[in-house]
């Protein structure tokens, strides 16, 4: 009788040649760095979630990223030992599927694709928002911030359409522009020195910085720190497109890893500096701190061009969110796990069913909610549920690593063992502050809203076990072949 593992290679090798596949050995580690990094969105996680985190920590939100760090070095190290044996457009869907096993990786699958669902509509909704206030003040200008939600969504499909390489050439210039201005930003105000005449120091990394809420309000701004980090996993999703997957998606991963919160200690300390140590209750309240800070020290050309920084940021990790949620809607059809038309392939082997449904439901679900509650608090409601969705992925992630490395005889009790369990303990703390006590209004909702997505993923998996045995077979098969370095031009 042939093993699993044989059953399922012989599935993954059907796959491969029944259809024309996305295209291989395309891209490299540099372009896997630019899409995890993109998909951070660094320069819209200073506008957008500093804010709360400083409403919770007040000057201490810099201690949030630094604590957080440790849980992304490891998160990170997670994915560059699955990605090492697993190359897959699936990401951690994959993972878990092989670690857990089909019946776990089913509703993994389910709720990780929407996740990126949540977070694609979220930074559609946010973009438009952010436009048109921009035009509105500063130039007098009023159109509908709707517009340019749909033009953000028809630009982001066309380069999907065209191809991974052209999506990541106009990443790359979004995240360059984006990051080259906050950082001068910050330069900026280490040069001029900070607000109020105080002199730089050590304030921001101590827990008493956070004021009444202390080592609680340090957890639940590190719940925003690690929301700064989703996407930084987006460019495990190229496994099938990378040369040489094995080896450069660790390494663009461990890139991603050094860059990303290196940004945001910088910036975020300036930030604390140049806005006030001792204002941050009006930084808390102040909706666009960001703005405020350029103004005082650009003045108004300063502030359009960070703004300009800000909006760029945001397209770009509305496009990486949107690419890997392609991918991974890609992955499940290719395996039937939803309609195999998702699987289906253009011209220019990209996954154009996928991307079309994308971009559908990313309007279902940000357009009309964005009209009921303004695009700017769609991104205060979906921000909490996708830390939410997100802080559980990577937790069962790190436990999935070293279920997985067990099984194949490959377990390192520090790389997979010490690392994984510690990983996971990192984001208990935020998790466990995000849902309890529970927030008041919408916020408290939010969980149940996760736990109810969950639970249509376990009825569609009864179902399928019932109707559709067979699937369960084919999920987490999707892999790179041994001819993965073999370029479809």
């Amino acid at each position: 009788m042939p093993e699993a593992s044989d059953v399922n290679a012989q599935i993954t090798s059907a796959h491969t040649t029944a259809d024309p596949g996305l295209r291989r050995a395309g891209i490299n580690w540099k372009q896997v760095a630019i899409l995890s990094v993109a998909g951070c969105g660094p320069a819209s996680v200073i506008a957008l979630n500093l804010q709360f985190m400083g409403q919770f920590a007040g000057a201490a939100l810099v201690l949030a990223f630094l604590l957080v760090w440790p849980g992304i070095l490891v998160l990170v190290n997670t994915f560059a030992e699955f990605s090492k044996r697993l190359p897959t457009s699936g990401g951690l869907y994959t993972w878990n599927s092989k670690a857990w096993g089909p019946n776990l990786g089913f509703v993994y699958g389910w709720v990780f694709i929407g996740a990126y669902l949540v977070f694609s509509a979220a930074g559609f909704a946010v973009f438009g928002g952010w436009v048109q206030e921009w035009l509105s003040t500063q130039f007098d200008v009023s159109v509908p911030w709707w517009v340019f939600t749909f033009l953000a969504l028809a630009y982001v499909c066309v380069l999907a359409y065209l191809g991974i390489t052209q999506s990541l050439h106009a990443a790359l210039a979004l995240l360059a522009f984006e990051i080259i201005v906050l950082l001068a930003l910050a330069l900026w105000i280490f040069i001029t020195g900070p607000q109020a005449g105080a002199g730089f120091g050590v304030t921001p990394f101590q827990v008493s910085s956070a004021g009444s809420l202390g080592l609680g309000g340090v957890g639940l701004a590190m719940t925003y720190a690690v929301l700064s980090h989703v996407g930084i996993e987006e460019g495990a999703t190229l496994g099938l497109e990378v040369k040489e997957p094995k080896r450069q998606i660790p390494r663009g991963l461990w890139a991603a890893a050094v860059v990303v919160p290196v940004f945001y200690l910088v910036v975020a300390y300036a930030m604390v500096y140049g806005y006030g140590i001792d204002n941050m209750t009006a930084f808390g309240e102040d909706p666009a701190p960001l703005q405020t800070i350029a103004q005082t020290y650009w003045g108004e050309v300063g502030l359009a061009v960070v703004v300009l920084a800000t909006v760029s940021s945001i397209l770009a990790f509305s496009q990486t969110a949107f690419l890997a949620g392609a991918r991974v809607l890609y992955t499940l059809g290719r395996e039937q796990v939803l309609p195999r038309r998702l699987a289906t392939v253009s011209a220019r082997h990209t996954p154009v069913v996928a991307i079309a449904v994308m971009g559908v439901l990313s309007m279902a679900l940000g357009v009309p909610l964005a009209f009921l509650v303004g695009p700017f608090n769609v991104w205060g409601y979906f921000g909490f549920l996708i830390s939410i969705a997100f802080l559980v992925s990577y937790i069962f992630t790190n436990f999935g690593l070293v279920r997985y490395m067990r099984r194949i005889g490959e377990f390192h009790w520090f790389r997979h063992g010490v690392l994984g369990v510690v990983g996971s303990i990192v984001f208990l703390y935020p998790l466990y502050k995000t849902v309890w006590p529970l927030q008041s209004g919408i916020y408290g909702a939010l969980p149940f809203v996760y736990l109810a997505w969950i639970a249509i993923g376990v009825g569609l998996l009864l179902h399928t076990l019932r109707k559709r045995p067979e699937v369960m077979a084919r999920i987490g098969t999707s892999l790179a072949d041994s001819g993965d370095t073999a370029e479809r031009l």
